[in-house]
């Protein structure tokens, strides 16, 4: 009997037993998942004021870590200078693979830096899509199907008397033609070779387009040079081939258009391409990187094509075009003299 009941104690001295340290147990893990959580806590407060991902720093540490990046990426950029230098390339060319996300454009000896805007049609070309060839032509070496190019010239009087059919046998498929120009009254009159040429062109099967300066900025007076322009053609876009521009170039100090605002450029482009586009006609906008920058808002001319002379086979134009003057000191047969060339370039889905 007595040892029954002290069987029975030492049970329930057991069971009492278990229960504590299960219990005991119960608390230190919950103690522990409540430490950890705290402790969680303040290495994300910590870490969201260091703005470091995954470490804690103070704010001696954090000085010094931005003090060895900005001397590391300084005497990267010096390195780069230095080897850039070293090779032979010209400041701007150096600056413009310094500042990637910036064009670069140089302009009476200063350089101006305009960032790249997301907003605007991106042509799809790298930088080495494009070769010379032997002959002074340009070809597409890229790997789009969809890509297709074909050589031109841009002419006026200026080249003198041209032989069409020698120029057809050297493999030009367009022409664009100087349309008018400013005697010397200051009025606008035809190219003297216009019409010859443009006859001339198309009596061989070549496609033709006409440009002329916008040498006024106003709206009223881009709308009269296209108008004139319209007047003499003679032909239909669709017996053109070729679209009708309208050149924009950076006026010297010196000329009575220097002191026209950005705005007053781009009203003028815009009414030129407007009327000639109610004419039945394709416009183009032709300039140079800088003049693209300098002298127009690139955003509000999204929906005209662009006509950029940038000279070389490396192509330094990011955006969306249709015609590239890559020369001016070009070949051609049936030309004598220097004849400007120009690539018509299309991209199909």
């Amino acid at each position: 009997m007595e040892k029954r009941e002290t069987d029975k104690y030492n049970s329930n001295h057991r069971k009492v037993f278990y229960f504590l340290n299960i219990l005991f147990m119960c608390l230190i893990t919950m103690a522990s998942l409540a430490m950890s959580a705290i402790l969680f806590a303040r290495l994300e407060r910590l870490r969201n004021e260091t703005k470091i991902e995954g470490t804690v720093y103070t704010d001696g540490q954090i000085e010094k870590i931005k003090y060895e990046a900005s001397e590391q990426e300084r005497n990267r950029i010096l390195l780069d200078i230095q080897s850039s230098f070293e090779s032979g390339n010209s400041t701007i060319s150096m600056l413009r693979d310094l500042f990637p996300g910036d064009l670069v454009v140089m302009w009476e000896g200063r350089y101006y830096f305009y960032p790249v805007d997301r907003n605007l049609r991106k042509n799809p070309f790298s930088a080495t899509d494009f070769k010379l060839t032997a002959d002074g032509g340009m070809e597409y070496i890229g790997d789009n199907p969809g890509v297709k190019v074909n050589r031109g010239i841009d002419i006026s009087s200026l080249n003198g008397e041209i032989d069409w059919e020698k120029v057809s046998e050297d493999r030009i498929a367009f022409a664009m033609i100087r349309a008018a120009v400013r005697n010397g009254d200051g009025e606008l009159e035809a190219d003297d070779m216009f019409e010859e040429n443009m006859s001339g062109a198309k009596s061989v099967g070549i496609r033709t387009g006409c440009y002329v300066d916008l040498d006024a900025a106003g709206e009223e007076e881009a709308k009269e040079i296209a108008d004139f322009v319209l007047e003499h053609l003679g032909m239909t876009q669709q017996e053109m081939g070729a679209p009708i521009a309208v050149r924009v170039q950076i006026p010297d100090n010196s000329s009575s258009l220097s002191g026209h605002t950005r705005e007053e450029w781009t009203q003028g482009v815009k009414a030129f391409c407007s009327t000639v586009r109610k004419a039945g006609y394709e416009p183009v906008i032709y300039s140079n990187t800088a003049g693209f920058h300098m002298l127009l808002n690139m955003n509000e001319l999204e929906k005209f094509d662009k006509w950029i002379a940038d000279y070389g086979d490396y192509l330094y134009f990011p955006y969306n075009f249709r015609c590239w003057q890559y020369s001016l000191k070009g070949t051609v047969n049936g030309i004598e003299g220097d004849v400007a060339l120009d690539l018509s370039v299309s991209v199909s889905e």
